[in-house]
């Protein structure tokens, strides 16, 4: 690979296959179509930056001179350095590199590879005057995080079509009672295998109340004096659940629960999602149930 002016290779911590290293010295010392698509942009960078790296705008020229040291300092481990001449004396150690010309009139390039980049530099002796004492090589600057144009169409869909189907509860009957928790059931959302119930939860009680997981059952009244029907989307006060007269219970699938807050100090209120993974034929009589003592039903 390398003829005629190549003279010596120095690489410490590694040597390109094909070199002969010169003298050593010193202390020696690195979600399913979308994930394959942010793949496919993770392949892409290095390519991309590698290329960069092979055009001369990128070298960075530095100024050494005779009986002098340069340091140039990285912010993460050195793992290699290689220089193109034995006319340079290249050591490393954890992650600075010291440069020592050992001629005058002479120039040669030098890489170096940390954990994570590469630098390429041009070494040339001058006078004192014009050295290089130290280069600092700063940290890499993060690059902002790629905008993937299909996870925000489809998360565009998805929010569009739950603020466009979700439907209302009426709760105009439920009424917060001192010393009490009062749930409120706000929307819901349907799709092919799953309702979607908003709620809201607040506490006026005296103390602090631990939110738990609520269990969610559908009621099947045998003889309700009043039309189930006619109670579609709406949330059931004490006395209407008693016009239902005695329910058999059978206990729903929840795939999902998510709130604002786990426990609510005394006049505090908070939100959540309950996700049902049942499709249920309208019109349902769904119940949840937080404790014995807190219960909110609502007519699907």
């Amino acid at each position: 690979m390398c003829r005629g002016s190549c003279e010596a290779i120095t690489a410490l911590g590694g040597i390109p296959q094909g070199f002969r290293p010169g003298p050593k010295k010193g202390n020696m010392k690195r979600y399913l179509l979308l994930l394959l698509i942010y793949v496919a942009f993770s392949i892409g960078a290095p390519a991309q930056q590698q290329q960069q790296d092979n055009g001369t705008a990128n070298t960075v020229r530095v100024a050494t001179a005779l009986n002098h040291l340069t340091v140039l300092e990285f912010h993460e481990p050195v793992t290699m350095a290689a220089a193109g001449s034995a006319d340079f004396q290249i050591e490393r150690q954890e992650n600075k590199v010291f440069v020592k010309p050992m001629r005058s009139g002479v120039s040669t390039d030098l890489f170096v590879w940390t954990a994570s980049r590469r630098f390429v530099y041009e070494l040339e002796t001058q006078e004192v005057k014009n050295m290089n004492f130290a280069i600092d090589n700063p940290a890499p600057t993060p690059p902002p995080p790629a905008v993937n144009r299909d996870v925000e169409e489809f998360a565009d869909m998805m929010l569009t079509r739950a603020f466009l189907g979700a439907q209302a509860i009426t709760n105009v009957g439920v009424h917060s009672r001192k010393e009490e928790i009062c749930v409120r059931l706000e929307q819901v959302f349907r799709t092919k295998t799953t309702v979607y119930v908003h709620y809201t939860i607040e506490n006026q009680s005296s103390r602090t109340y631990h939110l738990p997981t609520p269990s969610v059952h559908e009621l099947q009244p045998a003889k309700p004096s009043i039309s189930v029907l006619g109670l579609l989307h709406k949330q059931l006060d004490q006395r209407t659940l008693a016009k239902l007269g005695n329910t058999e219970e059978s206990v729903l699938p929840v795939g999902r629960t998510e709130t604002g807050s786990e426990e609510l100090a005394p006049g505090e209120s908070t939100q959540g999602v309950v996700a049902i993974r049942q499709d249920l034929s309208s019109p349902a009589i769904v119940q949840f149930v937080f404790d014995e003592a807190v219960k909110a039903t609502f007519v699907l």
